[in-house]
């Protein structure tokens, strides 16, 4: 008997199985069809509307699905500053399963002030070929510049000299919008800085460049997303802040959309000045060189000051054409002022004093116009743009020598005047067209073409002692003009299906180059052409819901630029003198890489291993010639680096949030020419903080940097730390922000060291720099403050979207990986 029950409720269960049909859909916003994660689906019958039965919310993807038994129900959508939606649904058996397909919730806009949201969002999204750093939902964003920004953003380092690393390489390209910018890979630290954080949405660190990506950059590529209205009104901010160094700054941030027309613009303006600092410098020659021993022991100090502009204007007439125009200016310079003590004794013993006043100017134009269409098919795009970029790259010094005794390169009493008018223009164009095939394949193609134009002019003088009156040097005379023609074309394929992303892609480039090096006796032209295969692929498997795992390969290309290539010889102390090479060629590195990145709303993690290779790699090397140190470059590296990358953020309460960011390389370099210049050895770099938010808009915070030795061909550099402390008080209804940050607080100045070797040479640098610094900033936020709630949405904790869910009906999961 108990058998036979037994088997009657098999039978029976089997037979309720098998009535039910599985529904399925699709949760998206009816803007822009984004997927709504977390949302809230209640399902009632028909006949019974204020009854539910079942509770369960949407995956991170959107998409849900239950089981229900034939009959008529009514589905109702709700998701946080979206509009409720009721559906009326007819589950029958013949139809299993029932394929609702995209369901689309339409937005409400309510005023900020009407909803108080306290759960956080995870900063760091991990993506097939990207990692993305929200900057919007960093809440030290409103009160610092783009430069602070980025020792938080996974990947990327900066050090206390505020240089930047992308994976421990300095060899990378930053974008702005999806467009490469040389006014700010030229001069990255100083542009950074301009710009004030509260105006960039999102810090993208596109580790796998596909084939739509110049080849150049062989480390990578730093993109930045500007943030823009996405409904009608207007929102900026204006800030100011200034340093007990002397320095001060302001900026000033507005974005705007009215109907079919949107412009973002920022301004900012800076005046940096750094106290004097101590250097000391001490070269021993031995064997092949005559035996000399070489001290100088100096003081420096500089200041100076730039402008940033940014603008653009976009105009959407219908959901299909999109016209956007965009300008950008930076500018400024610096001035220096270094006294100098020499003492040469051995081989070449002389003496002199010397007094050096030079100026850099730097900066850059830009200009673009792009034009978007749209399709039927979601995801179909063509784009065209062409974009034009001036970079000029100027100095001057003027020095004067007194005190000389022995035998000097100088009389006593000798001035020189060294004026060098260098820069850069570049034109591009190009073409891009992508289509997603269906829901697994798409595809994507373009073409580009660049022209490049690099000049340098110097003009050289001297201070005749003897006649009391200047005259020209011809002798030092290193003109150049270096002129591009690059043809590139692209094909790529993507496949997603499930849990397994795939991208492949293949790029080719032709290069033609004109260069035109003139000297006093010398008059050459070299022409040359090479052609570039780039393939790249990147793989991803999506272990979880919150957890994905991604390799890669892409070759890089790294052309030198102007700053490379000037053979103008800064000669400002002849004891040390550099210039460029106009000889160099492309730089090929092959790049391959393992990435896992989990995430919740309380432990973001991500760790990365990668492993590099170069044979030709534009290196920068070190040699004596008649007691002059020369520093130029040359395609001499061969080098490999294994390398490891790790990114940690955790909130465990709404009032702490805490990270850390850094990585370590094991690095072999060589050189092609000399088999005794070579070096290998680890290097590292470590950036952490954390910060206490307290109630009534109060935040404390504290940072941390360490790095350790950096691996150059020649060069040893000693390792060092800082840190910072930071206030920061919202008020006026969180409009007003007021900061205070603190650096190196009980260090005074810091020692940096560095060593170079080579064929009868050791020399040593140690720079005594002053860092302990007290910056005050404020910035002011204005506007009508609306905002699409959905955006609101995406940062409350997925855990607060689920609390207080419940299943009324017995057996069914409540979680959002569940039926």
């Amino acid at each position: 008997m108990k058998q036979t029950f037994i088997l009657f409720l098999f039978l029976l269960s089997l037979n309720l199985t098998a009535q039910n049909v599985t529904v399925n859909g699709k949760l998206v916003s009816a803007i822009d069809h984004d997927p709504l994660p977390y949302a809230t689906i209640s399902v009632s019958r028909e006949a019974s509307p204020a009854n539910s039965i079942k509770k369960f919310a949407t995956r991170e993807n959107g998409s849900f699905s239950t089981s229900l038994a034939p009959g008529k129900y009514l589905f109702v959508f709700h998701f946080v500053g979206m509009n409720e939606l009721t559906k009326a649904v007819e589950v029958n058996a013949s139809q299993n399963p029932l394929e609702l397909g995209e369901v689309s919730l339409t937005e409400g806009a309510t005023e900020l002030d009407e909803l108080k949201v306290t759960a956080q969002k995870p900063l760091v999204k991990v993506e097939i070929d990207k990692l993305t750093y929200s900057a919007k939902d960093d809440p030290e964003s409103s009160t610092s510049n783009v430069l602070d920004l980025l020792r938080k953003v996974p990947l990327v380092t900066v050090d206390g000299e505020d240089e930047i690393q992308l994976k421990g390489s300095s060899n990378f390209k930053i974008y702005l919008n999806g467009k490469p910018s040389n006014m700010i890979s030229g001069n990255p630290s100083q542009v950074l800085k301009s710009m004030p954080a509260n105006s960039v949405k999102d810090v993208e660190v596109i580790t796998d460049p596909g084939a739509k990506y110049d080849a150049e950059g062989v480390g990578g590529i730093i993109n930045i997303v500007t943030d823009k209205r996405a409904d009608d009104g207007y929102s900026g901010s204006v800030g100011a802040n200034g340093d007990n160094f002397g320095g001060y700054g302001g900026n000033a941030y507005l974005a705007t959309k009215y109907g079919k027309f949107g412009f973002t613009g920022n301004a900012g303006y800076f005046h940096h000045k750094r106290p004097e600092s101590e250097s000391n410098f001490g070269r021993e020659e031995y064997t092949p060189n005559p035996q000399n021993t070489l001290t100088l022991n100096g003081t420096n100090e500089s200041d100076g000051g730039g402008l940033f502009l940014n603008g653009s204007i976009s105009f959407e007439p219908d959901t299909s054409n999109l016209f956007n125009l965009s300008a950008s200016r930076f500018g400024g310079k610096f001035n220096s002022l270094n006294l100098q003590e020499a003492l040469s004794t051995g081989a070449r013993p002389y003496s002199y004093n010397t007094r050096s006043e030079s100026t850099n100017q730097f900066g850059g134009m830009n200009l673009s116009a792009d034009y978007q269409r749209s399709f039927k098919k979601k995801g179909e795009m063509l784009t065209a743009s062409y974009r034009f970029e001036n970079n000029p790259n100027d100095s001057e010094y003027e020095s004067t020598y007194d005190g000389v005794t022995g035998s000097f390169y100088y009389p006593d009493g000798h001035r020189i005047k060294s004026t060098n008018d260098a820069g850069g223009s570049e034109h591009t164009g190009q073409v891009d067209y992508v289509n997603p095939l269906n829901g697994k394949h798409s595809v994507e193609a373009g073409l580009k073409y660049i022209y490049r134009d690099n000049t340098s002019r110097a003009d050289h003088t001297f201070f005749d002692v003897n006649d009391d009156t200047w005259k020209p040097d011809p002798g030092k005379k290193n003109d150049l003009d270096h002129t591009q023609n690059i043809t590139s074309g692209y094909a790529g394929y993507g496949y997603k299906m499930g849990k397994v992303g795939m991208k492949l892609g293949l790029r080719a480039e032709n290069t033609e180059q004109n260069i035109h090096f003139m000297s006093n006796d010398l008059d050459t032209i070299v022409q040359t052409s090479f052609f570039d295969l780039v393939p790249s692929a990147t793989l991803s498997y999506q272990l979880g819901m919150t957890q994905t795992l991604r390799g890669g390969y892409n070759m890089r290309i790294s052309r030198p630029g102007i700053w490379y290539l000037n053979p103008y010889v800064n000669d400002v102390d002849p004891n040390n003198i550099s210039y460029g090479n106009p000889r160099l060629d492309a730089e090929q590195q092959h790049n391959f890489n393992v990435n896992y990145g989990s995430f919740s709303q309380k432990l973001n993690f991500n760790a990365t291993l990668s492993y590099s290779f170069a044979k030709n790699a534009v290196t920068g090397y070190s040699f004596v010639q008649n007691g002059v140190t020369h520093n130029t470059y040359a395609n001499i590296g061969r080098n490999q680096t294994v390398g490891t990358n790790l990114y940690v953020s955790w909130t465990p309460t709404q009032m702490i949030r805490t990270y850390l960011n850094g990585g370590i390389n094991y690095t072999d370099i060589q050189s092609t020419e000399n088999s005794e210049l070579k070096n290998s050895g680890f290097s590292g770099r470590a950036f952490g903080g954390l910060t206490f938010t307290f109630p009534r808009d109060f935040r404390v915070g504290t940072n941390g940097g360490l790095f350790l030795n950096r691996i150059q061909l020649q060069t040893e550099q000693s390792a060092f730390y800082f840190y910072s402390f930071s206030l920061q008080k919202s008020i006026l209804n969180k409009k007003l922000d007021l900061a205070l940050n603190i650096q190196n607080l009980f260090s005074k100045y810091r020692a940096i060291t560095s060593t170079t070797t080579g064929v009868g040479f050791t020399q040593r640098n140690e720079f005594m720099n002053p860092m302990r610094n007290f910056r005050i900033s404020v910035t002011y936020r204005f506007g009508d403050l609306k905002t699409s709630m959905k955006k609101v949405q995406r940062s409350i904790s997925n855990e607060d979207v689920m609390q207080g869910e419940s299943n009324t009906q017995q057996g069914t999961s409540t979680n959002p990986t569940g039926n």
